[in-house]
């Protein structure tokens, strides 16, 4: 009965650890998705807490010893977690928005498909290219690296010391600015040549009206951009993967924003 009078005085603590673990299975790249099913994602969560608790307990100096505490410490510690899976997911972000740049420019942005990552419709080449990030982020071990910053990030901001300071909007800043940067150089190659295609139609309509613009224009800008995407599908992803260790710098640096 001691034995388990001492277990229960550890399930604050425990709580907390869980329930900054389970910011990854709600916000991270991979672990988030709806495919993954979810006693999969509970036991993951679950496993991982119990392996790190015997080292994250001595570092925690303040532990709630009510309910309400309990939930608004778990409150925080949830933030925390989402801020490293929803940081991570931005550069996804603008990976999908170069991707629909450049399909609204082919004229593909009408063929939709279901996207499970957001719940909703979202154009085939913008889906194409966040399976191709997916499959690259695996490569790297990149999942692996999400949750090694989340266990990193109880060595930086234990338990209960969450506060919020000045500095965190600038690195919210930097990672939102990272995201669009990231769709422009990945965007900006196939947007630049369908613009010069545009030009030379423009061109050819008004020095031969004989030629019909929407007939020959249509299928002209989808093979020049399949070309264009095709061709600059490996520095995408190089780009990609050079954002991606920007965004693991400024998680880190977030996370010990929000520091005391």
């Amino acid at each position: 009965m001691a034995d388990f009078a001492e277990l229960l005085t550890l399930l604050p603590a425990f709580a907390l650890v869980l329930t900054r673990l389970s910011g990854i299975a709600l916000g991270a790249p991979v672990y988030s998705a709806s495919a993954v099913p979810a006693r999969v994602k509970i036991g993951l969560v679950v496993l991982i807490s119990l392996v790190v608790f015997p080292v994250v307990r001595p570092t925690m100096t303040h532990v709630p010893d009510t309910l309400v505490g309990t939930v608004l410490g778990a409150m925080g510690e949830l933030m925390i977690g989402l801020a490293i899976g929803l940081g991570v997911n931005l550069l996804f972000a603008g990976l999908q928005l170069a991707a629909h740049a450049a399909a609204q420019q082919m004229g593909l942005g009408l063929a939709r498909v279901f996207n499970p990552a957001i719940e909703g419709e979202t154009d085939v080449l913008s889906q194409f290219y966040l399976l191709a990030g997916l499959a690259l982020l695996l490569a790297m071990n990149g999942h692996q690296l999400v949750i090694r910053g989340v266990l990193d990030s109880f060595k930086a901001l234990p338990p209960m010391t969450l506060t919020l300071r000045p500095e965190l909007l600038y690195v919210l800043r930097g990672l939102l600015a990272g995201s669009y940067i990231l769709a422009l150089k990945v965007a900006v190659p196939t947007v630049l040549i369908l613009f010069l295609v545009s030009l030379m139609m423009g061109f050819l309509g008004r020095t031969v009206p004989q030629i019909n613009i929407l007939v020959v224009g249509f299928p002209l800008r989808v093979g020049v951009g399949l070309a264009a995407l095709v061709v600059s599908f490996g520095a995408s992803m190089v780009v990609f993967s050079d954002g991606y260790r920007y965004t693991v710098d400024a998680v880190g640096e977030m996370i010990r924003s929000l520091g005391a």
